[in-house]
Formats: C-alpha cells, structure tokens, sequence
C-alpha cells in the first residue's frame, strides 16, 4: 500500500550532498531510490519497467516518487511505490517555509539514488534532488546541473522511442532492459474495483466499450473533434459498443465537442482525475486517438489502440513492442479512409473480414 504525503510548511535541516557512489553498484540490497517526476504522465510510463526490474531484483529495495497531486492520482493506479510526495510548483518555487517543509520531508528517509524522471533539463527539480540527500543524483544534463546532479544523462538520439533511454538509465545503474517490454502494472485491487463498475454498467458481454481521446498528441497537434467524430460515430454505428470520451488532460472544450457529436450509446462514469482516467482506459476493448498520452498508455496496459497521427507526429512516437498498437496517417485536409479504418480495428480485435 503506498504511503501519500503532501507538503506542508515546516522547519527542516539542511541534507548532506557529498557522500561517495559508484556505478554500477548504486542499486545495492536495501536500496531507497526516489523518482522525481516531471509533469508529463508518459515520463513516468517510459521509467516503469525500470522501477519494476529494481522492485523484483533488488532485495529489500523501497521506491519512492516526488510528484504534483496530478501526478500523484496516476501513481495510484499502481503499488510499486512505497512512499508518494505530494508537491506542487509554488512550493518548488518557494525560498522559505515551504522549501524549508520540502527539505524536511525528504529528510525524514535515507534517500540513497534520486533520478529525475524525463528527458528535459528542469532546473527546479534537479534542487528536490540535492534536498533529497541522495549521493547519486542522476538526470537530463545542462550547463548548471552540477551540484544538484552529480550523474549527468544525455538522452538518446530522438529518433527512437522514449522509452529506449530508459535502457540508458538502467545500464548505468546495473540493471538490464533490453528484453524488457514496456508495461503500466495496476494495482489489483483498483482494477477489479472498476472492472465491476464498468460491468454494472455496461452488462452485455456482447457490446465492446469503445474509447475517444480528443487529447493533445506529443509532437504540438491534435485530432480535431470533428474528423474524430467521425471515426467514432463510423464504428459506434458498426459495432456493438456502447462508448467513452477519455482523456489524459482535463475534460475540457476539446472533449465536449466530441461528446456533442456522438450519435450511439454513451457510457458515463464520473473520471475527475488520472486514477480513474486510467483504470477506466484498463477496461476498454478499444480506444481510438492521435498521439496522446493514452495513446501510449494503452499500448502499455495491452489495449487494442488506433492512433491516428499528425505530420507533427514522427515514427519515434510509434510504440515499437506493443501488441496490439497499429498507426494511421490521414492526409491533412482529406477524409479518413473508414473501410481502412475497420480493417484496422478488425486487424486489432482478432477477425476477418470477408
């Protein structure tokens, strides 16, 4: 069961930086890594396997994340961290109590290894890093990391996808990825919680639970909600389904105006933050989306997805190991192909059409 804190403004004592480490060997029986995670949800995806291998490998080792209460939520969705920091950015930013109440509660565990989660430098939390006391302090390198880096990781070439520097990390840290394939592990509990409320529901086995995601994609675009409808009424109509608009970010403009456009059978479940967001996307026989966070997510959890790419899009985003993944690239200003699209849908679910 995971242990949740959140910051509050308190006196603290100031870390110590300068113990000795090596690599590899950092990871050694007892270990306590921390994980600091940006605010981008796939950051913390590409890491996972990672922290699993630790997890399972290392004897006695305890995991710990420094994360925003968004972030948080996602990090609920799984029991592999034993201990949750809840920090916000106003608190990063702050010179008085609150970082001196973020220098107390890291200090309160004997951090060993703290590893900024992402690609990109961010000096702000390269400093909950130093307040951490670790002696390895690995991250994105930039010309003032050091001293609150003291390991500093350049990322891989972008035209791979992300989770390939994960592979970086571990080598360097003694800890093998190569054949490791990328997985979202939910907690048991959480996932059968759903899957019950998903079934009272939606109690016909027969109807597939069909999910839309209007989100952002990673490389600046998005689908937009019309030519999304479009798709989405095309199989809601062809399809026993009922289906869900579901999204990473939150449920704003971008997601109304799909939902308006539906014409077939809508399920509503409430979803007001990452946690349900996911455990709902767990329980979905397809999901349909550009190249969003769930987009990435769902080829992790092993749900047939459908992106449907921009040209803002490059092939480094295309999951390389998922299962039951497959892409499309419309062209800008052109109708999707809808037969396509169901032999693509078809090709997903395991069938043949005639």
């Amino acid at each position: 069961m995971s242990l949740l804190r959140k910051l509050f403004g308190r006196a603290g004592e100031t870390v110590p930086t300068t113990e000795a480490f090596s690599l590899p060997g950092a990871l050694h029986e007892g270990v306590r890594l921390l994980l600091v995670a940006s605010e981008d949800p796939t950051d913390l995806l590409f890491v996972m396997p990672f922290v699993q291998r630790v997890s399972e490998d290392v004897q006695g080792a305890r995991l710990g994340l420094v994360c925003s209460e968004r972030i948080s939520h996602l990090a609920l969705t799984t029991e592999v961290f034993g201990d949750i920091l809840v920090v916000e950015e106003e608190h990063l930013q702050d010179t008085g109590a609150a970082r001196k109440g973020l220098e107390s509660m890291l200090a309160a565990e004997p951090w060993d290894v703290a590893v900024l989660v992402g690609r990109d430098p961010d000096p702000v939390r390269d400093e909950i890093a130093l307040l951490s006391g670790a002696a390895l302090r690995l991250g994105p390198g930039h010309a003032r990391a050091y001293p609150r880096l003291n390991c500093e990781v350049r990322s891989p070439a972008d035209d791979r996808y992300p989770y390939h520097r994960t592979e970086t990390w571990g080598r360097l840290l003694g800890v093998e990825l190569r054949e490791t394939p990328l997985r979202w592990p939910l907690a048991e509990k959480r996932a059968r919680q759903m899957a019950q409320l998903v079934h009272f529901n939606k109690p016909r086995k027969d109807q597939r639970l069909l999910a839309f995601d209007p989100g952002p994609g990673k490389g600046g675009a998005r689908v937009g909600p019309q030519a999304l409808a479009v798709v989405a009424n095309h199989l809601l109509a062809h399809v026993p389904s009922k289906g869900i608009v579901l999204t990473a970010e939150e449920e704003g403009e971008h997601a109304k105006a799909l939902a308006g456009r539906l014409h077939g059978e809508l399920l509503d479940l409430p979803r007001p933050t990452l946690l349900e967001r996911i455990l709902l996307l767990a329980q979905c026989d397809l999901l349909v989306c550009g190249n969003t966070d769930l987009f990435h997510f769902a080829a992790a959890l092993d749900v047939p997805v459908l992106g449907l790419f921009t040209p803002d899009d490059p092939d480094s985003w295309v999951p390389e190991r998922a299962r039951r993944c497959t892409v499309m690239r419309p062209r800008p200003g052109e109708p999707i192909d809808l037969a396509e699209v169901m032999d693509r849908i078809d090709g997903l679910f395991g069938r043949t059409r005639a």
